[in-house]
């Protein structure tokens, strides 16, 4: 027997009679629990998939190389946080079509099962290919099914649609079509029934990001696992290898991401340098073929040198013509001239003649006269030399007059000239500038590229793959074992706590124990469970050798310890509520006491509610009520039973005030006639806990008898009677325990009828 404290220190024992017949009561239940939760698990079983596992273990590690060429490393460290970076890498979506655009997954196969489908990933015996324009045919289950010569059938969307065509001709659809041919080494199969479903590229995007797990194995060893759960085994193998052998050239190309970007914006600003390198080109080429030379400080000294040559032709010019204008003026003076160096030769000639000419002349007027002909002819050839010198003069001053304004239009060419050449200066010299700084700039921006392009060509991943990705041939979930364990516990544990909650909401009495703990009030006995019907009201006549009788036969003698041995005993028999058995332990008990040779009349004194006149042929107008009120005598109503010297008077009519019928001294008075006659009066009384006439006879008994059946009265009536009896000051109250089941070892009859029968009837059932 286990116990255990309550909080008010209290120490209540566990009742294990109460629950071996809690457990007995509540067999099936218990039973059904324990099969609901092993059914529960074999059902979660049968309608779960089979889920298969690959994986592989990755080594990262990312190296240099551009350093061995003595160049500066020039892209960030991509060693920092190598791990999670390489992990977020795998698991960006990025990534993830990639590996998509290297497998072919985008139409999934099934075959319909009588409970589930299985997915034929490169087994299934025909394959589909499409062209959709509307997306309402993707991610939804297309059935298909083989017919005969060659013929399929699909059925699409919800309404059904069903569509046939030869393998390997499309069926049109509305918004596209579709085409099944057979697989490779395939026959159609027209027996099984099968569907497939077009994935879009997102739903397959969302099955990676879900089911491929990146998780790292050390940190410090830069390794990483790789794996993936799903109902088909070599779907797994295949994506996890796929992904070991993608992610190779993927990393290397995400790495050299920032090279590739600094080397494509290098080559955008090197075409825009060249724009501009070959703009100044062009303008120095302009500029060299319109000044003839391409140094400005040169020309600057070369131009005044030929201002100053000018102006020393103009003067020079300019003297030589008013040379010429004094020979004019001499001339037209006939004024004796000289030759001059600066004049033509042909010139001075012709003043040498003119001169002679006049020599001559004046040789003559030495010997003619003004009139003669010589001198006329010497004069008249004096003024043709003359002339002829004279124009002469005029034709060489308008050619030296013209040299003159073409060297005043040099000097001013030059000068403007001049005027324009610091200026250009400034601009050559600045563009010099400008042009060698984007020399400088090309020549750096060539010189970076070709330092990012010996980097990106040197960092090459060290890849390496410790464990390549593993074929799952058994199935990693669910796990069978441990769900057909968690049934069988789940049972026990259910069954556990049912039966603890039973247990603890259980308020009835159950045994013994349970009034020893609730009232100080004394057991008379105690009555087991009956096993067999009785069509008398004499059950102890039916079942004499029954441990029913025998119980009854100990209440019997255990009277006397009770009650002091005088001749005549009033016995009360009452209970808190009907059904509790008080009715049936009157009349059984005082057959009992009959049958020892005792004289015993049994009053029914509920007279509210008629009980035992079913079981005895008695008038429903005589009884307990009209004995009272004076209308029959106790002869009139006494009615003889079967068992010898047991007497009964019924209740009789129904009266309006049954309490007030015994308080007015009549019922003593019935009493004490009854005592003259009789060894024993037993009154089966209405029930205490409803009204109180039971009380008032349970004043005027020698023993009163408290009934309390097992598994029907509460634990609450038990305070009752403690209650009653401290109120009403009553003494000589016992209990009798009622119909308390048999747990095998409480009241040792195994010896009599009804425990022989039970052996005899288990003996024939296993011998048959």
């Amino acid at each position: 027997m286990e116990t255990k404290i309550h909080s008010s220190g209290s120490i209540e024992r566990i009742d294990t009679d109460k629950l071996v017949m809690l457990v007995k009561k509540n067999l099936w239940v218990i039973i059904t629990l324990f099969i609901a939760c092993n059914l529960a698990a074999y059902l979660t079983l049968r309608w779960t998939k089979d889920v298969y596992e690959s994986s592989s273990e990755l080594k990262l590690d990312i190296k240099q190389d551009a350093t061995a060429l003595g160049i500066a490393q020039m892209v960030e460290d991509q060693n920092r946080n190598i791990v999670a970076g390489e992990i977020e890498q795998m698991r960006s979506k990025l990534f993830f079509s990639r590996v998509l655009d290297s497998l072919d997954l985008w139409v999934s196969y099934y075959s319909q099962g009588n409970v589930l489908e299985f997915e034929m990933y490169r087994g299934a015996p025909f394959r589909i290919s499409y062209e959709l324009q509307d997306e309402q045919y993707m991610n939804v289950p297309i059935n298909f099914e083989f017919l005969k010569e060659n013929r399929y059938r699909i059925q699409v969307g919800e309404s059904k649609d069903e569509y046939e065509a030869i393998l390997g001709t499309p069926v049109a659809l509305p918004g596209g079509t579709i085409t099944a041919t057979l697989a490779p080494n395939a026959q159609p199969d027209v027996d099984n029934e099968f569907f497939f479903i077009i994935n879009s590229r997102n739903k397959l995007l969302d099955f990676l990001t879900t089911n491929l797990k990146v998780e790292p194995i050390n940190y410090e060893a830069n390794t990483i696992r790789i794996s993936l759960r799903d109902f088909n085994p070599v779907k797994v193998y295949t994506i996890v290898n796929k992904v070991d052998s993608v992610y190779l050239l993927y990393s290397n190309e995400q790495k050299n991401q920032a090279n590739r970007q600094k080397i494509e914006w290098l080559n955008n600003e090197l075409a825009h340098v060249e724009v501009k390198m070959q703009n100044f080109e062009n303008y120095f080429e302009n500029f060299t073929l319109k000044n003839k030379s391409s140094n400005v400080d040169s020309d600057l000294r070369k131009t005044i040198f030929l201002i100053n040559s000018i102006d020393s032709q103009r003067f020079e010019v300019s003297k030589r013509v008013g040379e010429l204008d004094l020979l004019a003026d001499d001339l037209a003076a006939a004024r004796i001239m000289a030759t001059n160096p600066r004049l033509p030769e042909y010139l001075n000639k012709e003043i040498e003649a003119y001169q002679k000419l006049i020599q001559e002349q004046k040789k003559l007027t030495l010997s003619y006269k003004d009139n003669t002909y010589a001198y006329q002819q010497k004069e008249h050839e004096l003024n043709s030399a003359r002339n002829n010198l004279l124009n002469q003069v005029q034709e060489l001053r308008k050619r030296w007059i013209s040299t003159l304004a073409e060297l005043n239009q040099k000097k001013d060419k030059l000068e403007k000239q001049f005027a324009t050449m610091p200026e250009k200066g400034t601009q050559y010299t600045k563009n010099q500038r400008f042009y060698k700084l984007y020399e400088e700039f090309y020549l750096s921006m060539m010189q970076a590229k070709a330092e990012f392009e010996i980097a990106q060509a040197g960092s090459t991943p060290d890849f390496k793959i410790l464990s390549s990705a593993t074929f799952s041939a058994e199935p990693v979930a669910p796990n069978r074992l441990m769900i057909q364990g968690i049934g069988f516990v789940a049972g026990l544990v259910l069954n556990f706590f049912f039966i603890g909650l039973v247990y603890l909401i259980n308020n009835k009495v159950t045994g013994l124990q349970d009034i020893e703990s609730a009232t100080r009030i004394p057991i008379l006995g105690v009555i087991p469970e009956m096993r067999n019907k009785s069509t008398s009201p004499f059950y102890i006549v039916d079942h004499p050798r029954s441990i029913v009788s025998e119980a009854i036969r100990t209440l019997r003698t255990n009277l006397d310890f009770f009650v002091s041995d005088h001749a005549r005993k009033v016995i009360v028999i009452s209970s808190t509520v009907s059904g509790e058995g008080k009715s049936f332990l009157a009349m059984n008990l005082g057959g009992i006491l009959a049958l020892s040779r005792k004289k015993v009349i049994l009053l029914d004194l509920d007279m509210r509610k008629a009980k035992a006149q079913a079981y005895v042929n008695a008038d429903p107008h005589k009884g307990v009520s009209s004995i009272l009120i004076h209308r029959h005598t106790p002869e009139e109503c006494i009615i003889h039973t079967s068992v010898e010297g047991f007497d009964f008077i019924p209740s009789g009519v129904h009266p309006p005030n049954p309490s007030e019928l015994l308080l007015n001294g009549e019922f003593e008075g019935l009493l004490s006639t009854l005592r003259e006659k009789y060894d024993y009066i037993v009154i089966d009384t209405p029930p205490v806990g409803l009204v109180t006439d039971g009380i008032m006879a349970m004043k005027r008994a020698d023993l009163s008898i408290y009934v309390v059946r097992a598994n029907y009265s509460k634990k609450e009536f038990l305070k009752n009677i403690d209650r009653i009896v401290a109120i009403n000051k009553l003494a000589n109250v016992s209990v009798v325990l009622n119909a308390l089941p048999s747990s095998g070892k409480t009241y040792g009859y195994g010896y009599y009828q009804e425990d022989g029968l039970r052996k005899n009837w288990k003996k024939k059932l296993f011998q048959s």
